[in-house]
């Protein structure tokens, strides 16, 4: 099993350095960095490539509706051949508050848009020249001007429902997914190798988002994840539900209606917590939890750090907790 870290640490580049080094040194396997409002994920990556050796870096998932087939190609095949070929391409469709509120962006054929950019990126690290009009995304003609191409980055497309699951499945490489259950990863690893089957194509190899609050004081570990699953409750409580959190995520859904976020992290059992994530000090078993990940079906188990007081102090003690 493979063991990643994604941090969200508002650090300067030369800080985050410095972190990809501590990272590679404590025998994390990849670093992960989101398309959010914080750096460039692709500069970003870069910046922890060049500070590294073998350290691979992981973007989780880039935005498609916000950077074109041809841009995100020419983005990652340049971040391929400068990194020595470590990158992990992330790829998703991303929320639509995200996408109509930040870039002024509607997605209106999720299913397709990501179908298109598979094919248009497939196509692209091949050589080129594309010639595919799709559904939702077009790309003819373009080629990266690139000599020699470098290989071309395994794409894990982000997915929960069943459709962008199969659909990983049968044309990406990999599956990230997120906010799951060690239940919900086996059904999820389940959908995505039986449209690989059907396909004709390998089991794609999937990556998972845990996510992990790590602090020498446990009560403020523990608050931290409520208040991670409180802060994403507006987005995904239905896929939470769908974790067999069905009763946790109604009596949830009363309190949020009531009191807002605040109300509901205070509110949040054990069982909703250690469906969702981990908690706990450095010296409390992250690894043994980790590893029920990796039974249930995750080849890349990514310990996604939810800072509990100070980030770097946090970061530190995930490391610790890994070793």
């Amino acid at each position: 099993m493979s063991v990643g870290v994604n941090h969200q640490g508002n650090f300067p580049i030369s800080r985050q350095r410095e972190l990809a080094r501590e990272a590679e040194a404590a025998g994390v396997d990849s670093l992960w960095t989101n398309d959010s409002l914080a750096r460039d994920p692709f500069l970003l990556c870069q910046a922890w490539a060049d500070a590294t050796a073998r350290l691979e870096v992981g973007i989780g998932v880039a935005q498609i509706a916000t950077r074109t087939p041809a841009q995100l190609a020419k983005a990652a095949a340049t971040l391929q051949e400068s990194s020595g070929g470590r990158l992990l391409l992330g790829l998703g469709v991303s929320q639509p508050f995200a996408m109509e509120q930040w870039h002024g962006v509607s997605v209106r054929k999720p299913l397709a848009t990501a179908r298109d950019a598979l094919a248009i990126l497939r196509a692209s690290f091949a050589g080129g020249p594309t010639d595919h009009r799709g559904a939702a995304l077009s790309s003819v003609g373009f080629r990266l001007d690139m000599e020699p191409l470098p290989p071309p980055p395994p794409l894990y497309l982000g997915a929960m429902k069943p459709r962008m699951l199969a659909l990983a499945g049968a044309e990406a490489d990999g599956v990230l997914l997120s906010w799951e259950s060690c239940d919900g990863v086996h059904r999820a690893v389940e959908t995505a190798r039986r449209a690989a089957e059907k396909a004709g194509r390998p089991a794609p190899r999937v990556a998972g988002y845990v996510r992990v609050a790590v602090a020498a004081d446990a009560a403020a570990a523990r608050a931290a994840l409520a208040r991670e699953i409180a802060d994403y409750w507006r987005y995904y409580a239905g896929h939470f539900a769908g974790q067999g959190l069905e009763d946790e995520v109604a009596r949830g859904d009363e309190v949020f209606r009531l009191g807002g976020a605040a109300a509901l992290a205070a509110a949040l059992d054990d069982r909703i917590l250690d469906a969702l994530g981990w908690h706990g000090t450095a010296d409390d078993g992250l690894p043994a939890v980790l590893d029920r990940y990796r039974e249930a079906g995750l080849d890349r188990v990514v310990a996604y750090l939810v800072p509990v007081g100070d980030p770097e102090e946090s970061f530190r003690l995930l490391l610790q907790s890994l070793a």
